[in-house]
């Protein structure tokens, strides 16, 4: 049976409405693939500390770019609530190969009395190529036989327009380590590793890092809760 004008008129209408939805789905997962995130791989904590938070803590940020460990540094310090007494170590001027004991003289005179260690483990970038993928029209009725297959007028721009080219995919992945020791002893109670993906910018990145990491460890009582 041949199609009227009403039923080209209905095939365009589907096809013009699930040609929008399948932009937005484009453009939401554009979106969504565009930004970063920061997520905890795993963590530990020592249930025998009951310490709580610290009152005068040290900031260290190790990354061989001396901008971004001070950049790193600063932003943590300012996201610390005023009773950490956070500082950022690259104020203390320590040198980077101080010994066990030499590092401890030059912090406990200070009143120090823990440490927040946060070291770049990894940073990785990965492609995967994602093939031509065809996108089919729903069946709104639901009775099998798709809109477009009872006419070929109405499935020949489907066919054309609904399969996307292949393409390649670009991922990063940066892997961060941060351990907290109470001075002067040294030890550690409380660690994570984090992974976080596509950060667009260093900044980006160490702010995600502050909020994620910064949740987990008033969790654990050792921040302050937010007022």
């Amino acid at each position: 049976m041949n199609a009227g004008p009403g039923n080209r008129t209905r095939n365009e209408e589907i096809f013009a409405m699930s040609t929008a939805r399948l932009l937005l789905m484009a453009l939401a997962t554009a979106l969504l693939s565009a930004c970063a995130s920061t997520t905890i791989r795993n963590s530990w904590i020592d249930a025998t500390d009951v310490a709580g938070p610290p009152k005068k803590m040290a900031v260290f940020v190790a990354v061989t770019d001396d901008n971004v460990r001070r950049m790193a540094e600063d932003l943590t310090v300012r996201s610390m609530p005023a009773e950490v007494g956070a500082v950022p170590s690259y104020t203390l001027e320590l040198a980077p190969d101080l010994n066990e004991a030499a590092l401890r003289d030059r912090l406990a005179p200070m009143g120090f009395d823990a440490a927040l260690v946060a070291r770049l483990v990894s940073d990785d970038t990965t492609e995967q190529y994602v093939p031509p993928q065809t996108q089919f029209m729903p069946d709104p009725l639901f009775i099998g036989l798709r809109p477009y297959h009872r006419s070929f007028y109405a499935y020949y721009p489907v066919a054309y327009t609904y399969t996307t080219p292949g393409y390649t995919a670009t991922t990063r992945h940066v892997v961060v380590d941060t351990v907290l020791y109470r001075l002067p002893a040294g030890k550690p109670v409380w660690s994570a590793l984090t992974e976080s993906v596509n950060p667009e910018s260093s900044v980006q990145l160490v702010d995600e890092l502050i909020e994620t990491l910064g949740d987990e460890m008033r969790v654990h009582g050792l921040l302050p809760k937010k007022p």
